[in-house]
């Protein structure tokens, strides 16, 4: 597996080229940068894209699309660009030209052939994301070795292999074979050469080289994302397409062993995920030296507590902040005091040790410090629920109703302006609860009733 190349990358690279040799009309512009950009910019959020662009994605952006050229559309040149690279060495040649794609640095003057008058082109900032993407996927092809770029040109060959029949229809008399190589005299020996170098592993080679290890890194980093937004396990159809991806190369990301200390954690299996969490940062501490120590103490002390062990969670938790405040991470000790205080509130029983040595101090001394910290790091998830618990304290400490609304509404407050979701349905709660007190039975059954809105 690549770490970074693939063969739709190629397929992307030469539709970049396309675009700068300006053969693509202005009515296609647009269309086609759109789907450039989708597979090149990193998307954090939402995976509203495939991992990689299939071949049949690429003929449905330009094939409604004609070109500068008269009869052809963007569809035929961009298939014309493909089966031009057509031997390993000619894949050595596409990578080494796609420096003429870039703006050239101040003071090179550039070759002859580049200053020809009348060859308009359109040139990438190096700094774009078009400009990036073409660098990035220069320097990643010189750094692979050679049984690298052997398997990255067999699946290439595997990917582009459904145009065959499109090729030899636009271009009669054409006899395009896979490789250039290959084109002799006597059929018979040629078939044989094919079937050994290209024939048995080509559909192995084409799996394990259809996803990069990023792509996988992408995949799983969004797999997590969902899994502790949602809290449910991986769904059995990923959970297979995964593993089959994960094991299809030699490299294995060491983020699928935090996904399956999740997959684990959810189901119940307290052995398998505190292995899986052991070796996920075993790996990731022996990449990173002791930077995220902290967050695996972290990880450890809400598993502990969520299985049961108060003691064994409080013990990791108070060296995740003592790992927190000697590596100067703010907003991991910002959450590990806010964990424990909420723990505390659940559990008053198991950190009586904790308030004796003057660790959280008061209620209200705790809920200060959050609150002034979660200011200073930006952290409005934290500073939201903070207000929250500021506003429960108020009611069970006897203080003025107003004073609950206030805090109630600076966390309403900060919800809306900086889209904080996660923290709603208890606000919701909040102020049903607060109705209720009040006697105000139809508000406090509409909050509740749009908590559960919010619930599901």
């Amino acid at each position: 597996m690549s770490r970074y190349l693939t063969p739709s990358k190629v397929g992307l690279l030469a539709l970049i080229r396309l675009y700068t040799d300006s053969v693509i009309p202005s009515a296609a512009t647009i269309p086609i940068l759109s789907f450039l950009v989708s597979h090149v910019l990193p998307s954090t959020s939402t995976l509203s894209r495939s991992v990689s662009a299939s071949i049949d994605a690429l003929q449905q952006v330009t094939i409604t699309h004609a070109s500068g050229i008269p009869g052809r559309t963007v569809w035929d040149l961009l298939l014309n660009k493909l089966w031009e690279i057509d031997s390993f060495d000619a894949l050595h040649v596409f990578f080494d030209n796609l420096s003429s794609l870039l703006q050239r640095p101040q003071g090179d003057l550039g070759t002859e052939e580049d200053n020809v008058a009348g060859l308009p082109r359109i040139r990438l900032s190096r700094v774009s994301p078009l400009g990036a993407f073409v660098r990035r996927s220069q320097l990643e092809f010189t750094r692979l070795q050679f049984h690298d770029g052997v398997s990255l040109w067999k699946s290439f060959v595997a990917y582009r292999d459904p145009t065959l029949a499109l090729w030899r229809r636009r271009h009669h008399g054409a006899t395009k074979a896979i490789d250039i190589n290959l084109q002799e005299d006597d059929a018979k020996s040629t078939q044989r050469i094919m079937n050994i170098a290209y024939s048995g592993s080509m559909a192995q080679t084409h799996e394990a080289s259809s996803v990069s290890t990023e792509d996988v890194e992408k995949l799983l980093e969004f797999q997590v994302d969902q899994m502790q937004k949602i809290g449910n396990r991986m769904p059995q159809g990923m959970e297979g397409y995964f593993r089959s991806m994960v094991e299809s190369g030699v490299t294995v990301p060491s983020l699928s062993h935090y996904v399956a200390f999740l997959d684990a954690w959810k189901a119940g299996d307290y052995p398998s995920s505190f292995d899986n969490l052991h070796r996920y940062f075993d790996y990731t501490m022996h990449h990173r030296d002791r930077t995220f120590y902290q967050y695996a103490l972290l990880n450890l002390a809400i598993l502990q507590a969520d299985f049961g062990c108060f003691s064994e969670a409080i013990v990791a938790m108070q060296e995740a902040i003592s790992t927190a405040r000697e590596n100067d991470d703010m907003g991991c000790l910002n959450y590990c005091l806010s964990w424990l205080y909420h723990f505390g509130k659940e559990h008053p029983e198991e950190i009586g040790e904790i308030r004796k040595s003057g660790v959280l101090g008061t209620e209200k001394e705790a809920l200060a410090f959050l609150k002034t910290k979660a200011k200073e790091t930006s952290m409005w998830s934290l500073l939201s629920t903070t207000l929250l618990s500021e506003a429960k304290l108020a009611l069970t400490s006897g203080e003025s109703i107003p004073t609950a609304f206030e805090c109630i509404t600076k966390a309403s407050h900060l919800n809306v302006t900086k889209r904080i979701l996660n923290v709603v349905g208890s606000q919701m709660a909040m102020q049903s609860s607060i109705f209720g007190r009040l006697g105000r039975n139809r508000d406090c059954i509409l909050h509740a009733h749009s908590h559960a809105i919010n619930l599901h």
